[in-house]
């Protein structure tokens, strides 16, 4: 087996590893998320609820101003039911944590499949231009190759020149052949594998967005932390039976302060996915640049070939105004010549724009 051949395999198997490990890390990460809103609303469940309490207690005969049901000396039983404002605002915000968190992992599921795949993004639609171009023209060269076994039937064409034509039609049958067996395999690889809904930094900033966006919940909730609002009320036995309501209001005044170091985490965060080279953030930009450049490469490979194929098309059209056999046999010769270096080009040119597409390069 050819080298170029075994080295195309083995891509395709990387690829297709790459991409069946991508499958099962989707089911995985959808099952992580399932858990984590769940843990949330397993947490936030008891923050929802009102709180129900019994107590014992021995008062003294004086009136505590923090309670105005302790009157009677001796021992007290109480049923009181708290409600607190805040602990609902807190269960809301540990719910939306847990929505931001699967916002986030999602977002990073794609990052990572783009990863995976973004070196060999446009592969399959270069393929699949080329093939349409070189299916295109199969009447052409099947009339080519008629004209001239016709000729040598009538002793107007030499049978070097025939097998010359046969020869350069069976290598664009192999390369036919060799680009469909290509496609076949990349179809199954990559077909269950979704195309990146946006450019490598569009991805990017999504992802940014999407982590600050988790430490802004985190910071929600921290901040109700400095707050204290609850109602309670209940029932009262000691010599009788009594009712009481207790509301209590109350802020930490290291609340500024908090605010301060919340905008310090955003701020530190944003400078960390710009800067580790672990960073979905930083990994894209990485691939974007690598991106960028092929395209750089391509393009000037495909200035090459249409100077060639602007060369050849000269050449035709000087041998369109010639007669004879000769002139026939030059023409089929450059028409082979230009549907090689067309599909070429067709090819690398969907491979560009891909390429170019995903970057996010609009030149």
């Amino acid at each position: 087996m050819p080298l170029a051949m075994r080295m195309t395999l083995f891509g395709l198997t990387v690829v297709g590893l790459t991409v069946v490990g991508g499958l099962r890390s989707t089911a995985r990460a959808d099952d992580a998320c399932a858990r984590v809103r769940a843990e949330a609303a397993a947490e936030a469940a008891l923050l929802y609820a009102p709180r129900l309490a019994l107590e014992g207690a021995r008062v003294p005969m004086t009136v505590t101003p923090s309670d105005p049901s302790l009157g009677a000396d001796g021992v007290q039983a109480r049923v009181a039911v708290a409600v607190s404002p805040i602990d609902m605002l807190r269960g809301r915000a540990i719910e939306r944590i847990a929505d931001a968190e699967c916002v986030r992992d999602a977002v990073a599921r794609d990052i990572e499949q783009v990863l995976a795949i973004g070196p060999r993004v446009g592969e399959l639609d270069a393929i699949e231009a080329e093939l349409a171009f070189l299916t295109a023209e199969v009447p052409g060269i099947d009339a080519m190759i008629a004209d001239a076994t016709d000729r040598l039937a009538h002793g107007r064409a030499t049978a070097l020149e025939v097998d010359e034509l046969r020869h350069r039609q069976r290598v664009l049958a192999h390369r036919t052949a060799d680009l469909r067996h290509t496609q076949a395999m990349l179809g199954e690889l990559l077909g269950s594998s979704p195309a990146p809904a946006a450019s490598l930094p569009r991805l990017g900033a999504a992802y940014q967005a999407a982590a600050l966006a988790v430490d802004r919940r985190h910071g929600d909730a921290r901040g109700l932390a400095a707050w204290q609002v609850e109602v309670r009320g209940g029932a009262v036995a000691a010599d009788g039976l009594d009712w009481f309501v207790i509301a209590e209001v109350g802020i930490s005044l290291g609340r500024p302060w908090q605010r301060a170091a919340e905008r310090r985490v955003t701020r530190a965060h944003a400078r960390e996915l710009a800067g580790d080279e672990r960073s979905p953030v930083v990994r894209l930009d990485r691939l974007r640049r690598s991106l960028v450049k092929s395209v750089a490469v391509l393009a000037t490979e495909i200035d090459a070939l249409d100077a060639e194929l602007a060369a050849l098309a000269a050449d035709q059209a000087r041998l369109d105004g010639l007669e004879g056999d000769a002139a026939r046999s030059l023409r089929a010769r450059a028409s082979f010549e230009r549907i090689e270096l067309q599909a070429r080009r067709t090819g690398l040119a969907a491979l560009a724009a891909a390429r170019r597409t995903l970057a996010g390069d609009r030149l």
